[in-house]
């Protein structure tokens, strides 16, 4: 079966009901500000010079590749937290293993598309997924409905949004997700990459991710509990089963202390969604038992991921008739899915 071609948001449910406002989004890239939220310290000696790099309109693999060549090293010797949208202005660290050299004068590396803002020396590497989050700055001009607006951001600030993965994890069009199953089912899949079967695998598990949150959505909305889900703790990755709901358990999901989770697909030793739970999943991913065969094959290690997503410290102000939003979400999550809660986007290209 072929996945569709289009990958797109707007199509799934969300929590919030009825008309959104319309806007323009990403004029320019000022218009989408991400700020990387990870606080480390200077240790003053150590092979991994880390940089703090302010960039605009390049991507963090040109970037990483533009800091190797600078350095005169492999692209593997250079790391980072976290991918960073192209079309907008973020700072990220990234870190360079240089064993037994002296600090480089990075500043030469400087143009219009990025900029080391900072350097420090450590004796550890920076790793994948270690920050804590991003910091979003947002405009959105032109909005149609300031009061609707408003009404929908309060709701979003009190009772959260899907944790949807947003479209540019899918590639334009859907086109990463259509070209992974290509490759998944082939008789003799090709040699590709690390990076690009790491793309290709996250694609089709986030993809199955929403969508198998939307029909839950569709079925049971948001508040709807099933004997034997999988609920996560707020604030961390600890998970654990629910075999019966009881008043306690209602009263800490009531509360936001505990949260209902959907599976990135893959291998694991048991599974963590029983009874209910797990007849609703299985019957849900039965049509895709090719796909998780071959993820089993290929070792990809299952998760669980939080349907629900609470977005920190929102501030909200007016230019005009221009909104600036400022927001702060955990790691792995995405500030398209919070957007779209709010305002109606479907005539932008993105």
């Amino acid at each position: 079966m072929l996945a569709p071609q289009k990958v797109t948001l707007n199509e799934l449910p969300r929590l919030n009901h009825g008309d959104r406002p319309e806007a323009e989004f990403k004029q320019t890239p000022q218009d989408f500000q991400v700020i990387e939220q990870l606080d480390v310290p200077d240790d003053g000696e150590g092979e991994h010079q880390w940089l703090w790099v302010r960039k605009e309109g390049a991507n963090t693999n040109f970037c990483a590749e533009k800091i190797a060549r600078f350095a005169g090293v492999s692209a593997k010797n250079v790391s980072y937290s976290g991918l960073k949208d192209r079309q907008a202005v973020t700072w990220q660290w990234f870190s360079v293993q240089l064993p037994g050299k002296e600090t480089l004068n990075w500043q030469e590396l400087n143009d219009e598309e990025m900029s080391v803002e900072r350097v420090i020396r450590r004796t550890k590497k920076l790793k994948s997924g270690f920050h804590d989050g991003n910091r979003f700055v947002i405009r959105l001009s032109g909005v149609s409905s300031a009061q609707r607006l408003e009404a929908l951001w309060k709701s979003v600030t009190e009772k959260g949004v899907i944790n949807y993965f947003g479209e540019q994890r899918f590639g334009r069009n859907g086109d990463n997700v259509a070209q992974a199953e290509r490759w998944l089912m082939a008789s003799r899949p090709a040699r590709i990459s690390r990076n690009k079967r790491s793309l290709y695998l996250s694609s089709l598990r986030s993809y199955l991710f929403n969508q198998i949150v939307a029909e839950r959505l569709r079925q049971f909305g948001p508040e709807g509990t099933l004997a034997g889900d999988c609920v996560m703790l707020k604030g961390s990755q600890s998970v654990f089963t629910v075999e019966q709901w009881d008043d306690e358990l209602r009263q800490r999901f009531a509360t936001n202390d505990i949260y209902l989770t959907a599976p990135l697909v893959g291998t694991t030793n048991k599974p963590l969604v029983k009874d209910e739970a797990e007849a609703f999943e299985s019957s849900f991913l039965e049509p895709y038992k090719n796909w998780l065969e071959a993820l089993r094959k290929l070792r990809v290690d299952a998760a669980r991921r939080s349907i629900l997503l609470r977005v920190k410290e929102p501030e909200l102000s007016w230019h005009g008739k221009d909104a600036e939003l400022r927001f702060t979400l955990p790691s792995g999550a995405y500030a398209t899915t919070v957007l779209n809660e709010i305002v109606d986007l479907s005539g932008e290209s993105r």
